[in-house]
């Protein structure tokens, strides 16, 4: 396979996942509350302000007193992992970081 072929194969697997991108954050919320019951997983970024490309990635911030590597490993072991950038925090520091990030729509 050439680098053109990979680089489409490419465009066309993210091009899936913006299409189907509420089917993907319900997924990922559920599996993020199989683990933590009481997480908040947010939506965030240019893909919430419609201002993403292809090349973006999907910024998605989860609120869990869960170890951020435990849930990362958990997440990445359910396949998803590019285009999705987790910022997975504290329930203390998540209301200064939602007021920082400005606009974020709350999934699930």
């Amino acid at each position: 396979m050439s680098w053109e072929d990979i680089i489409v194969e490419e465009a066309k697997r993210r091009r899936e996942i913006f299409r189907n991108l509420d089917n993907y954050l319900s997924k990922l919320c559920n599996v993020v509350k199989a683990y933590d019951k009481d997480a908040e997983v947010y939506l965030f970024g240019s893909v919430l302000q419609s201002k993403h490309l292809l090349s973006s990635d999907i910024d998605v911030l989860i609120v869990t007193d869960m170890h951020p590597g435990e849930l990362l490993a958990i997440l990445w072991n359910e396949g998803f992992e590019d285009p999705f950038e987790f910022h997975i925090v504290s329930k203390d520091r998540a209301q200064h970081l939602i007021k920082r990030l400005g606009k974020v729509r709350k999934i699930g």
